[in-house]
């Protein structure tokens, strides 16, 4: 009898068949990124319901995911519409906050830790690891960047990062600086979503409303160096936190958000992490990592794969192509450790 393993692997292979038809990307010499014809759901076959583990919930979503379905679920908030990847029956709040943190024990252990991690981050001075951040340009909200390497998500100032983890792409160089902020995230288990980086927003900075990509995930916000006089802000739905160095902040970024530096000589600094919706069981969170690490398998094999015609240097508008084309893009310690 199939297994899900033996199933999922075989659409694996049926989607890379069907991408390699997709015409070659344009080159950051000649215009900007284009968008892949189709979204990478489209070329997940139907076949793949019977295999889902047995909490019903996921059924419904991956055949909204497949049908291009934004209805909103029950429960959810209005807010979260326009959030392209609902999963039914996750509790939906903006901030997790007082008991809710009950949930997520790891929290406390990250605030005793962000002294170390703090230390850790204003050592990268000089070390180059920070690059813009970039999204691509078929995000919900997305404006062009002005070199054609993906989007920007924010309308001024400036906005950079350093990944420590971003699902399969490697940054163990930027882990290597720092071992104490890796030991505090290792820390929160196998709830870690398996993404975290350091994020500066400039003075005068502004992220502009959006959504996040699902709400399978929460958000922790660690505030490590932060202006005076309430300039950094988050507002999540209708609810707005000023940040506090050394307290964390729990939300829900399904929910449309965006921030503000309004401090015109200081940085913001923060380190943000991602963690699994606790309300999802170790079996629905294995199965849906095993779908994410596919996509983005794909997505790294249609990049690195040069036909006849492509040409060197080459960027798709896809996550793995924009994130590794902007990491050339170093930011200047100016930006980041004002």
């Amino acid at each position: 009898m199939e297994t899900q393993c033996d199933a999922l692997a075989k659409h694996t292979s049926i989607i890379r068949r069907r991408t390699r038809h997709l015409r070659p990307p344009c080159t950051l010499s000649c215009q900007p990124t284009r968008a892949l014809p189709k979204p990478f759901s489209s070329f997940l076959p139907l076949p793949l319901t019977p295999y889902y583990p047995n909490p019903p919930r996921l059924q419904p979503w991956l055949l909204n995911q497949l049908n291009g379905n934004r209805k909103l679920p029950a429960g959810a908030s209005e807010w979260q519409r326009g959030c392209p990847s609902l999963v039914p029956s996750l509790r939906s709040s903006p901030f997790w906050e007082g008991e809710s943190l009950d949930r997520l024990p790891w929290v406390r252990a990250l605030e005793e830790a962000a002294p170390v991690i703090r230390a850790e981050l204003l050592a990268l001075r000089g070390a180059g690891a920070f690059q813009p951040y970039r999204a691509p340009m078929t995000a919900a909200v997305a404006q062009q960047a002005a070199d054609g390497i993906g989007s920007v998500s924010h309308d001024s100032g400036d906005w950079s990062v350093m990944y420590l983890f971003l699902h399969n792409l490697d940054f163990s160089a930027n882990r290597d600086k720092c071992p104490e902020t890796c030991k505090a995230i290792a820390s929160i288990g196998s709830g870690h979503y398996h993404h975290a980086f350091f994020s500066a927003l400039a003075p005068g900075t502004h992220i502009t409303k959006h959504h996040g990509p699902t709400n399978k995930k929460l958000r922790c916000h660690l505030p490590l160096v932060v202006p005076p006089r309430q300039a950094a802000r988050l507002r999540v739905g209708d609810e707005i936190r000023a940040l506090e160095e050394g307290k964390c902040v729990v939300f829900d970024d399904s929910f449309e958000h965006e921030a503000w530096n309004d401090d015109p000589e200081r940085t913001r600094l923060v380190l943000i992490l991602d963690v699994w919706h606790p309300d999802l069981t170790p079996k629905e969170v294995k199965f849906l990592a095993y779908l994410q690490n596919a996509a983005l398998k794909a997505e790294k094999e249609l990049v690195t794969s040069r036909d006849s015609e492509a040409v060197e240097n080459a960027v798709y508008d896809n996550f793995f192509s924009v994130i590794t084309a902007a990491r050339a893009l170093h930011a200047s310690d100016e930006k980041v450790f004002r």
